[in-house]
Order: structure tokens, then sequence, then C-alpha cells
């Protein structure tokens, strides 16, 4: 994958509020109300949406999802969350899925399907992205009971390609 984009361009103020409409339904609360310039580029098969100059949000199978550059920047507060142990989190920044024994705790309500930011318990810092493969309620059953398997597949995480990419558009 190239760092550098196959194609970046600003976008029309049409797509642009699409854009934002799209956000405001998936992600109430988030923290873009006065962008200026938003563009997208695309690296390859990723496409990543810049505002004002930073990568932000990139699509995953056709959803809108935050890069975790950005969520380090500007805060998590308006995402739902999974915290987990320091074993999970080495686990998770090698690229591996979230299993329900590493969780340690769930904030905010996500159905199966959703974007889930998942934090370090110790450090309170985002380190990767998930969609979740459980609802909240159910892998909140899951941890109280000390159930197995796996709670969130791992699509964004420090150090990966998406990583590089955003951290060479700063």
């Amino acid at each position: 994958m190239s760092i550098r984009p196959t194609r970046r361009h600003p976008l029309q103020k049409r797509a642009a509020r699409s854009l934002f409409e799209e956000l405001s339904k998936l992600y109430p609360g988030h923290p873009f109300s006065d962008v200026g310039v938003v563009e997208e580029a695309e690296f390859d098969d990723i496409i990543v949406y810049i505002f004002d100059g930073r990568a932000c949000f990139f699509r995953y199978e056709g959803k809108l999802a935050p890069l975790l550059t950005m969520l380090i920047d500007k805060g998590y507060s308006w995402l739902p969350r999974v915290y987990v142990d320091r074993g999970a989190t080495r686990a998770m920044v090698r690229g591996a899925d979230l299993m329900i024994p590493g969780v340690r705790g769930v904030e905010g309500d996500f159905d199966v399907g959703s974007i889930v930011v998942i934090v370090d318990e110790e450090s309170r810092a985002p380190v990767a992205v998930g969609e979740a493969l459980l609802d909240s309620r159910a892998l909140r059953e899951a941890v109280s009971r000390g159930g197995k398997g796996k709670a969130l597949r791992n699509i964004h995480h420090v150090g990966d390609k998406l990583w590089s990419i955003a951290s060479s558009i700063r």
C-alpha cells in the first residue's frame, strides 16, 4: 500500500454536507461542527477523509470509521468504548481481534456491526478501532460470566497501514 494517495481532492459542498449528515447519524456528538476544507484521499482501496489538513475518518467495508490519530488528538468520548487489559492491548496492536477475556469494561450502547474504540484500561489511550461482533448488552453479559470467544474485529490499530497513512497526512 502506498503512503502517497493515488488521488486527493477537495469535496464539493454537497458531498461534504452529505458526509457530515452521515457522521451525525452514526456518531452523535462528534467534534466536527466547524470544519472548513474537507478532502477525500484514496490510497489503493482505502478512502480517507481529511478535515482542515488532518486525516480523521476512513471507509471500512462501506462504513465510516474514525482514525486513531484523530481520536488521540480530539478525544473519543463521543464513541462507544471497550476498555481492555494490558495483555489484550499488546495483542490488539499486533492486529489481533479482541477476545472476551481481555475486556475490562464497556461504555455506551452499540449494536453488532457498530464501530467501537478500544481503549487501554491503564493509560486510557485508544489502541484500536473495532467492529462489534456482539452488541453492548451481550458483551457485558459475556464478560460478567467469564465468557470466551471474539468480541470485536480489529479494523485499525496503532502502527498499522492506516496509522502510517494518517501520520503522513499531518
